[in-house]
């Protein structure tokens, strides 16, 4: 890892004096969602004249993208789900 990638990761983590859970995640997701953005958009790039790629190799790469998406969506999800309690 680099020392520009490690610092900027150190930063993205570190704990703000009295941050609530809230605040730290309006601070960490946008950095973190636009980095996900720009992997997007360079990747692409691969889509120009200058490569040559089959549909089945396109079509690996969007379910393996896909499929990452599902499982990080999935991950919130549960997190809204409101635990159910049995009582009589």
């Amino acid at each position: 890892m680099s020392d520009e990638l490690r610092e900027e990761l150190e930063d993205e983590i570190e704990e703000k004096e009295g941050e609530s859970r809230a605040d730290k995640f309006k601070r960490l997701a946008p950095p973190r969602v636009n980095k996900v953005l720009k992997a997007l958009d360079t990747l692409a790039n691969c889509s120009g004249s200058g490569y040559e790629y089959t549909e089945e190799q396109v079509e690996a790469m969007f379910t393996a993208i896909e499929d990452c998406v599902n499982e990080t969506k999935a991950k919130f999800e549960k997190k809204k789900s409101v635990k159910k309690e049995f009582s009589f």
